[in-house]
């Protein structure tokens, strides 16, 4: 029979009303669907079902349940079918199956032309679900019976009447109650070896996942392979989705109804069916079902809980990398402009973000409105800390110690309470494992029970006084700050062409998760910035070297993940109570691909070992760290125990057959087992050597399973069987005995094989879980080898920029009592592509007395780009990174604030000049003599007037407090202020002007200016903007820029007066009165 005809067919109604449709997977030469044919995998031993409807009715739901054919595969009944999916369609059912296609191609003929198989369209309108008044968006309640705009709605749950559950078959009540409590999803619900998407979900899969309507838009299907294709694509675009598995066999569920006897309702006789996972963005693992996450970047899900103040709120927060399994908890006070919650968000963007609707303030509300557009926003139940806690220590730390990364948030005499200040952290930490246990996942990511503080990068000291800060910012591996704002500012993570995209020349997805955070996040640890100086500086001169390292690199997998990945499948607690346990799947991959990414992980360790190999005789400080075993270096010594596992099993025959039988001394419940057997073996033996001096012949046993063991004895010698032998057979020539020895030891035997059964069941999970014990070691050589990856990216990035100009390793340095500074020479934007054309420039603050640079030119002559510049070489100097430049040094810095560019925050109801404003204020507040301020263009949000004073007031209070800072501004009043001040230097991006002479000095003709930007920074004041040139660059009329000119002019006129009349309210000598007098023409 062809492979078309075993396919399965449900038939079943919704509803009495004639317009609900029947069940039917699509034809299998659909191109939607895999054509592979393959037979279930039952868990624990439990015989695999092949669902399948054939054209016999002659047997009864009570007799057995299926019959083998071809050695796989098992039918089911028809009338087992039938009261399964409800006996609504029997009638449409019998018609179909009692005909019987004459031959193949007929059979698939008759498949086909089915008009219901063909992939039919439908009217969104009339399907039978957009009919129900209670689905109707007037009507529509949660399982509460609470409209969407009650306080307490839960957007989860859908209240469905029972009236018309009581109206359904027992598929589709099965459905309904599923989709009562997973509203918000859509749900994958598994039909035998087929997803099937339902009602309104129909809608989804046909329009985002290229699905065909099926019977008249009833439904429609995927085959079980395709579900890690069809997940990923909807969960990438926005969605949830739940799957749904089968957690029985046809076998359990008729012993399941043999047991209810005459209580046994159509309800009853349904395969029990359990949602297995919810798969949303922020919340992927890797496992056996959904495969891995696509992409290498962290996905963050991530809790936010606020306590609003009148001037400033608290946040508790925590975030993880589901994939990961790492969980970051924190509590900090923040100012009115979120800053620290900002700079957290665009250091840790989240995928997902969960809150209490009630708590959260409308403020933060807009704000993750306008950050995290891109994320996945959901109010959720937000658990009270002392459950939290007690949720926590009952469910999954009960035998153990509290994990060391909370103990810090926990009462030191109460454990099941917050310490003081961090109950909102544990307010936050029970939403994430609130929103996990809605996803199934919990058990599998708290089981690592992998826990680190969050602080904001600001909050480093701040309760010491302002001397001891300065002591202490630059020890125990503190990091510049680089908030939300300069990160967007400066182009650092997030747009294209940025910084870590220029610099992320990665070989793994560790490492280039790394190096995100490395990059959001430079060092301000003299220390660490040399030694990764010294380690780039000689990976530099070693090419070959770090060719080989990368061949290497590029062969690992994702190590981190695997390692949480076979974390989850060592989990006992989990193997016992997560409905995969008990799911039926059809598609053999799953279980050998457990086995398949066990083997990845040893060989993915093996050849990160080559890498120790490989630098052996390197000397430098950080890479000897990195790549030499203790005591020399860091890197874990995971030999013998990588030896152990790599020879605990046959990986060949265990990547085939998709389970690991261990070798001897692997596994001490294992090979006791074994020894068991073969005691009772040799006691086996021992027994018929004594039977054969009784019957003194030869003897052996015979028979098989129940039967075994029995003493064959020749005819000859049977008269010496005595009473104590019972006869249990003859055949030619001999006789088969048995005596209550050879029955003690067969029982004992079968108890013994069973032992193993059950062991060999468990024995992959305990190898894992065996390995997992280690995963602090693994951990720890996967941060070598990420480390490892880093720098040679810096190595190839410094060769980038090598080809193109002069490159080098900037002198850092701190000393307290001299003035922080910066002076770069001839140097070169490093996310700019490198073209023979870039003008170098040379940056000096703080060097000359002067720590301000005062900075003036022509529109679109360089300033935003070389303010940038600075900006950026900052940060890779404290990367430990080689910098474009002919030469770099610099003194610390703390943070870079940045005020560049002109927007307004429509979402947050703030104007250009409001949001220039706010981020002012946390410059001029925040800002200390260590720090970086770039500031572009401030106060051209308002007047002039009002412009210009704000701009002179916080120049003046940056010049007097120190910090090193460009200030680039089109005032020239502004210039003219600080033209004598000590701390400000004048400076401006060079330009050509050339003007047509012959219309200069017409009144009635705008002089022609071509101007040639030079893009070099040279010494003084700008003496204009060139504005109509930039006006006529881009198209504007010449009408309006010549009326514009002649106004410009006026006005100019009117400044120079009042300026020489200032000049002239000061003088006192005649003589230069008249000069003045005499230059305006007065």
């Amino acid at each position: 029979m062809s492979k078309s005809i075993k396919i399965l067919y449900f038939y079943f109604s919704a509803t009495e009303n004639p317009d609900d449709s029947d069940f039917e997977p699509p034809s299998p030469e659909s191109n939607n669907h895999d054509s592979d044919d393959e037979a279930p995998i039952a868990p624990k031993g439990k015989r695999s079902t092949r669902l399948n409807v054939t054209d016999s009715e002659d047997s009864d739901f009570e007799n057995k349940a299926s019959n083998k054919v071809k050695g796989r595969t098992n039918n089911l009944s028809l009338k087992k079918k039938l009261q399964e999916y409800g006996p609504k369609q029997s009638s449409k059912y019998h018609s179909r199956a009692k005909t019987k296609p004459s031959s193949k191609n007929s059979a698939i003929q008759s498949i086909n032309s089915n008009p219901e198989n063909q992939g039919a369209t439908a009217d969104e309108g009339n399907l039978t679900y957009s009919k129900l008044e209670w689905l109707q968006p007037e009507n529509i309640m949660d399982a509460e019976k609470r409209r969407p705009d009650h306080p307490d709605y839960d957007q989860r749950t859908l209240f469905v009447p029972p009236e018309f559950l009581d109206k359904q078959t027992p598929l589709l009540r099965q459905w309904w109650e599923m989709k009562a409590s997973h509203y918000d999803c859509v749900l994958f619900f598994k039909i035998g070896r087929w997803y099937v998407l339902f009602h309104m979900d129909t809608a989804i899969g046909v329009n985002e996942l290229g699905l065909s309507y099926m019977n008249q838009g009833a439904h429609t299907s995927f085959v079980e392979s395709g579900y890690p294709r069809m997940a990923a694509a909807l969960v990438y675009k926005g969605y949830k989705v739940a799957r749904i598995e089968q957690t029985e066999t046809p076998e359990i569920v008729l012993e399941r109804c043999k047991k209810m006897g005459s209580s046994c309702t159509k309800w009853d006789k349904i395969i029990i069916r359990e949602i297995c996972q919810v798969e949303v963005k922020g919340a992927l693992v890797s496992n056996l079902i959904s495969g891995d996450p696509t992409e290498p970047d962290a996905s963050y899900m991530m809790a936010i809980v606020e306590e609003e103040g009148t001037e400033c709120s608290k946040f508790g927060v925590c975030f993880l990398d589901a994939s990961i399994g790492v969980f970051h908890l924190g509590q900090f006070e923040d100012d009115k402009h979120c800053s620290r919650l900002l700079t957290m968000l665009a250091h840790h963007p989240p995928a997902l973000v969960i809150y209490d609707r009630k708590t959260i303030s409308p403020r933060v509300s807009k704000l993750l409105s306008t950050h995290c557009h891109n994320a996945r926003r959901e109010p959720h139940p937000i658990w009270p800390p002392e459950k939290t806690l007690q949720t926590l220590k009952e469910k999954y730390y009960k035998t153990r110690d509290w994990p060391e990364g909370i103990k810090p948030f926990l009462n030191e005499g109460d454990a099941l309470t917050p310490a003081a200040h961090c109950s909102l952290a544990i307010k936050a930490l029970g939403g994430c494992v609130s929103y996990l246990t809605d996803c199934l996942l919990d058990i599998q990511i708290l089981g690592m029970a992998q826990f680190e503080p969050y602080a904001p990068p600001d909050a480093l000291n701040q309760t010491l006084s302002q001397e001891d800060k300065v002591d202490n910012r630059w020890k125990g591996g503190s990091t510049m700050v680089l908030d939300a704002i300069t990160l967007r500012n400066l182009r650092i993570v997030q747009d294209e062409g940025c910084l870590y995209e220029r610099m992320n020349f990665c070989s793994t997805a560790m490492g280039k998760r790394r190096l995100y955070q490395w990059i959001c996040a430079p060092s301000c640890d003299l220390e660490v910035i040399k030694e990764r100086q010294e380690a780039v500086k000689t990976l530099l001169e070693k090419q070959e070297l770090c060719q080989e390292a990368k061949n290497i690199l590029t062969t690992l997998p994702d190590l981190e993940r695997l390692l949480a990945k076979v974390h989850a499948l060592g989990n006992l607690q989990r193997s016992k109570l997560h409905p995969d346990a008990r799911a039926i799947f059809y598609k053999e991959k799953f279980s050998k691909q457990k086995v398949l990414d066990f083997i990845a992980v040893l060989n993915g360790f093996s050849a990160a070992l080559k890498l120790i190999e490989l630098f052996r005789d390197e000397e430098t400080v950080l890479l000897k760290r990195i790549t030499h075993f203790n005591p020399d270096g860091k890197f874990p010594d995971m030999r013998n125990t990588l030896k152990f596992f790599k020879e605990a099993f046959n990986q060949k025959e265990a990547a085939k057959e998709g389970f690991i039988l261990p070798d001897e001394g692997v596994d001490q419940e294992y090979d006791s087992t074994l020894q068991l057997i073969s005691d009772i073996d040799m006691e086996l033996k021992r027994y018929l050597d004594q039977q054969e001096k009784h019957f003194k012949c030869f003897l052996s046993y015979m028979g098989s399973e129940k039967r075994r063991y029995h003493i064959k004895v020749p005819e000859k010698a049977a008269s010496r069987a005595g009473p104590d032998y019972t006869l249990e057979g003859s055949g030619k020539g001999f006789k088969r005995y048995s005596t209550a020895e050879t029955k003690e030891l067969l029982a004992r035997m079968m108890a013994a094989e069973e032992q193993k059964t059950t062991v060999l069941n468990d024995i992959s999970r305990r190898i894992f879980e065996k390995f997992s014990s280690t995963y602090e070691l693994w951990m720890t050589a996967v941060k070598c080898i990420s480390t490892l990856d880093i720098l040679l990216s810096f190595t190839e990035f410094a060769q980038h920029h090598q080809q193109n100009g002069d490159i080098c390793l900037p002198e850092v340095t701190f000393n307290k009592d001299k003035r922080p500074y910066i002076n770069i020479t001839e140097g070169r934007h490093p996310c700019i592509p490198v073209v023979d054309e870039f003008i170098s420039n040379d940056t000096r603050l703080g060097v000359d007395g002067a720590s301000l640079l005062l900075l003036t030119g022509p529109n679109m002559g360089g300033k935003s780009t070389l303010m940038r510049q600075v900006g950026l070489l900052t940060v890779l100097a404290q990367l430990g990174s080689y910098v474009p430049a002919q030469a770099c040094s610099l003194s610390l810095v703390d943070r870079i604030f940045t005020r560049l560019g002109a927007s307004d925050d429509i979402l947050s109801g703030q104007s250009t000049f409001l949001v220039e404003m706010s981020e002012t204020a946390a410059i001029v507040r925040h800002a200390s003599e260590h720090s970086l301020v770039l500031l572009d263009e401030l106060g051209r949000g308002t007047s002039t007037y009002d412009g210009t004073a704000l701009a002179s007031g916080v120049c003046a209070e940056l010049a007097a407090r120190g910090p090193r800072c460009v200030f680039s501004t089109h005032y020239h009043a502004l210039v003219q202020h600080f033209a004598q001040h000590e701390g400000v230097a004048l400076g401006h991006m060079a330009c050509k002007v050339e003007t047509d002479e012959s219309t200069a000095d017409s009144e009635d003709h705008i002089p022609e200016e071509t101007i040639t930007f030079l893009y070099k920074l040279s010494p003084g004041a700008c003496p204009k903007s060139y504005g109509f040139n930039a006006a006529r660059l881009a198209g504007v009329p010449r009408d309006i820029t010549a009326c514009a000119h002649t106004v410009s002019r006026r006005l100019e006129a009117e400044a120079s007066r009042l300026r020489a009349f200032r000049d002239l309210m000061k003088m006192d000598d005649v003589c230069n009165m008249r000069q003045l007098l005499s230059s305006l023409s007065l």
